[in-house]
């Protein structure tokens, strides 16, 4: 049976100690400013009128449907058999149209190999064998990584024992493999995915530039035309906003 590989969370056990984020980034010699995991923290008043603090460890999610699969021009992004969502940096673009179609905030364009980056659920340490790099730094054991097929797996028992929970809604529901347990509480709705304007004009990117794809290199040459376009519309609309704005000041 081809595996299934999830993440668990368990906001339970979390501390926050920035174990997870420091040894994914020694693992990816990610850049300064950037991450590829992190940890929400959420600020609230309970029922009896005191403050709590949920811990929300987050990455890529790796959904079962990734939009960042379907809004890649150049077949950069793609899924692997056991759900694990990669990027193929020799022929990524550094586009960004995946970028805004992420509901997780998980891709960013890394300005050292100008190509996105995102977490990999560490797939070159899983095809050895071995752990996640933040799964094997997390001291408080709140990070839990394995393949949800094998019955006798730990995320298995687990997700039997427990009731877990996803980030999903009513209009972002794409099938993530990345589960939290929080005791019965609700996920407040600042850590929930978000879809906004610019995923929507990712999603017209698929349906008009991606078919173009199969014109060969011809075809090739017009998605990056394309990708290049809307990456300087953008651009050109972020500075409007800002002349506007001190323009208004």
């Amino acid at each position: 049976m081809v595996a299934k590989y999830v993440m668990l969370a368990d906001t339970t056990r979390c501390i926050n100690c920035k174990a997870c984020e420091v040894a994914c980034r020694a693992e990816w010699d990610t850049p300064l400013g950037y991450s590829r995991d992190w940890v929400k923290e959420v600020e609230y008043v309970n029922a009896k009128g005191l403050p709590e603090v949920q811990l929300f460890p987050g990455r890529c999610q790796h959904c079962d449907d990734p939009p960042c699969v379907e809004v890649c021009p150049s077949g950069a992004s793609w899924k692997r058999e056991d759900g694990i969502v990669l990027v193929d940096h020799a022929i990524c673009s550094g586009c960004e149209l995946c970028v805004p179609a992420c509901p997780y905030d998980a891709r960013w364009l890394n300005p050292v190999t100008n190509t996105i980056s995102k977490c990999t659920f560490c797939q070159p340490r899983i095809d050895k064998g071995l752990q996640p790099a933040c799964v094997d730094t997390c001291v408080g054991r709140a990070l839990i990584f394995g393949d949800a097929n094998d019955p006798n797996s730990e995320v298995s028992q687990l997700l039997k024992a427990k009731e877990w929970q996803k980030l999903v809604t009513d209009e972002v529901n794409i099938g993530p493999n990345h589960y939290y347990y929080t005791a019965g509480k609700a996920i407040p709705d600042t850590v929930m995915p978000k879809l906004n304007e610019r995923h929507l004009s990712g999603t017209l990117m698929e349906n008009i530039v991606n078919p173009l794809g199969t014109l060969g290199i011809g075809g090739m040459m017009a998605v990056f035309l394309g990708a290049g376009i809307k990456k300087l519309i953008d651009r050109r609309q972020d500075v409007s906003n800002k002349e506007g704005s001190h323009e208004q000041h």
